[in-house]
């Protein structure tokens, strides 16, 4: 492998190729003079790339980047990359990123979301469409700089917006695919320090924070701030998926403010080969840990994960390793807008098996600090179940604490819809029933449930939990809590599981089997009663089951209008509901399958569409709502 010094991009508007794009080539390890990766970034413009071509010196092994190749196996095997490339600040040496901007710049920044303790090792300033991919990254986790002389936090990849009131250029659509952090390329295994035992790795991965004006505009009257938008891991669409996946080993993988964001097809505290855990907790006595792999302030537009829309969704999934320190796996924070969770595994390895079988499930927390009183809280955990993809959106989370949430909610317009998912051992961070508590106390989801959930009945508060009454091999019944009066999430949609079979664990869907959909009848005073088929399922004497209810949103999305011009097609749909909803096409009116175009909320979609002489849209999908607590288990009798 080659080694290659420290590099800090400021003021590079594109790292990726467009047209009559330069290609400043990397051909000797110095740090500077011709050749160096300083002169390749001195001479970017608009629109370059650097690449490495590195001939290997007298007597050297031939590894070089000419050998490296991109990862080609699947999220759920090993990492087979072949990296060749390491930057390295191993030696302490980093730039502090307030510093690095105003000096360019030459004028002050006060609202800089960065400060001089946060070094960067490649540290990014205005950038637009920057693509970093394919490389190694090792470091002192606490450096020093000459304007911070304290032990600071070494920050691999930052991205800082300009000023609103200064220019547009936010650091928009950055991309950072196929690196491996704190890792040896060659073995795989941890990188260590010249210490001798702490892990070469930066104390985060991927920082990008949100800049407001400089107030230096006279009349500016346009944003007072501004967030950068990007993806790390596999991008939407993406042609090459599994050359995407990044591999980090950091007690802080990615940290945010506001959104757009995709963090998808990532190990995190995993080593390459998908079956060694790597917890910052547990390595070097614990002495290097942090708040989260993944931390998001004001997060909106997330997705982690899944897309669910129909291409790479396969690809897409994060494996969260278990990270027993830390506050969570995924933490948020401040406002809060939509967020995807789906297609993840949590405290589990790439074959599915638990990294500490049997430990207390409060040892690994999936995430912290959902806040219900926000107004655009809206969290799908798990599928859409609207056709694309569904089985592909399940979590799998073994082992671990699920939600730390908190807030009152004001509105039944902040929800958490957490459907399909697998769970084995898992609980609230009070040793309550998924998904937030079993609502017995206002500690336990009892007012997010009773926004969706009527507890004002005879039966109080018990109403929020559902019952199977009785279940065989062809039939279950079952009652649920009625909709709250007059509140448009009417649809009650019934999720039938094989729960945990450990009677010590609270009661959780391990494996789906099916769903239902009913609607409280107009008489109903206390509950909602059911009864399905469920022939066929699988269902045998000594089977434990478990349902929860999801109150969905009534208004269903619905097709308003379609224009269609020289190929390309213009249909608009109202979803009032603001759930994600599948178009879908066909060549018929009876077909016997539909094609997805596109997955989406709602809004115009434009798009081109060959079929002829005619096409067939259609929307497919359920509106958005709140799941239930998971019933008491019932053992199917003899």
């Amino acid at each position: 492998m080659k080694v290659t010094s420290l590099l800090v991009l400021l003021g590079v508007m594109v790292l990726v190729p467009v047209a009559r794009a330069a290609n400043q080539v990397v051909t000797t390890d110095a740090p500077t003079g011709s050749g160096s990766l300083t002169a390749a970034i001195n001479a970017l413009a608009d629109g370059d790339q650097i690449t490495f071509n590195i001939p290997p010196a007298a007597g050297e092994v031939h590894y070089t980047q000419n050998g490296a190749s991109s990862n080609t196996a699947s999220i759920h095997a090993a990492n087979n990359a072949v990296l060749k490339i390491v930057i390295t600040s191993t030696n302490g040496n980093g730039m502090s990123m307030y510093h690095a901007v105003t000096n360019y710049a030459g004028v002050d920044y006060p609202n800089l979301g960065f400060d001089d303790s946060e070094i960067a090792t490649l540290g990014f300033f205005k950038a637009t469409n920057v693509w970093v991919k394919g490389l190694c990254i090792q470091a002192a986790p606490h450096p020093t700089t000459s304007v911070y002389t304290s032990p600071g936090y070494s920050k691999a990849f930052t991205f800082a917006p300009d000023a609103p009131d200064i220019s547009s250029n936010a650091c928009q659509n950055f991309h950072v695919s196929g690196c491996w952090f704190g890792l040896n390329p060659v073995t795989g295994q941890l990188a260590i320090m010249p210490d001798g035992h702490t892990i070469a790795t930066p104390h985060m991965c991927t920082a990008t924070y949100g800049t407001g004006t400089n107030g230096t505009v006279p009349g500016y009257t346009g944003p007072q701030s501004v967030d950068a938008s990007g993806i790390f891991g596999v991008a939407a669409s993406s042609t090459a998926p599994r050359a995407e996946f990044n591999v980090c080993i950091t007690p802080y993988g990615f940290d945010a403010t506001g959104g757009p964001y995709r963090v998808c097809g990532n190990f995190w505290g995993i080593l390459p080969d998908g079956v060694t855990g790597a917890d910052m907790s547990d390595l070097d006595s614990g002495a290097e840990v942090s708040d989260a792999f993944c931390e998001w302030g004001g997060g909106h537009d997330l997705v982690i994960g899944t897309d669910g829309d129909g291409v790479n969704d396969a690809d897409e999934g994060n494996i969260f390793g278990k990270y027993s320190s830390a506050d969570a796996n995924l933490e948020f924070y401040g406002n809060q807008g939509s967020m995807v969770i789906a297609g993840n595994t949590f405290g589990v390895d790439i074959n599915g098996k638990s990294l500490e079988a049997g430990q207390a499930n409060s040892e690994n927390q999936v995430a912290t600090g959902f806040d219900f009183s926000q107004p655009t809280f809206q969290l799908r955990f798990g599928s859409d179940f609207n056709g694309v993809s569904d089985a592909l959106e399940k979590n799998l989370v073994v082992d671990s604490t699920l939600f730390s949430a908190s807030g009152t909610p004001t509105t039944n317009t902040q929800w958490m819809l957490m459907r399909g998912n697998s769970l084995t051992n898992t609980a609230t961070p009070d040793g309550s029933r998924p998904p937030i508590g079993d609502g017995q106390s206002s500690g336990d989801g009892m007012d997010q449930y009773g926004e969706f959930i009527d507890g004002t009945t005879l039966l109080g508060s018990m109403a929020l939990i559902p019952v199977i009454t009785s279940a065989s091999a062809s039939s279950l019944s079952g009652t649920c809590g009625l909709p709250v009066a007059g509140s448009p999430y009417t649809n009650l949609v019934v999720d039938l599981y094989v729960a945990d079979p450990n009677v010590t664990h609270q009661p959780q869907g391990q494996t789906r089997l099916t769903s239902f959909v009913t609607n409280a009848p107009a008489n109903a005073t206390q509950n909602a009663a059911f009864t399905f088929n469920t022939a066929g399922l699988g269902i045998t004497s000594g089977t434990p089951l478990t349902i929860t209810v999801s109150y969905m949103n009534s208004i269903q999305p619905k097709i308003t209008s379609v224009s269609r011009s020289h190929g390309q097609s213009t249909v608009a749909i109202n979803n009032p509901g603001q759930g994600e909803f599948a178009l879908q096409k066909s060549s018929s009116l009876k077909p016997t399958s539909w094609s997805t175009i596109a997955t989406a909320t709602g809004g115009s979609l434009t798009f081109t569409d060959g079929n002829s002489p005619e096409s067939i849209y259609r929307t497919k999908g359920s509106a958005p709502g709140q799941t239930s607590p998971f019933s008491d288990v019932y053992i199917v009798p003899p």
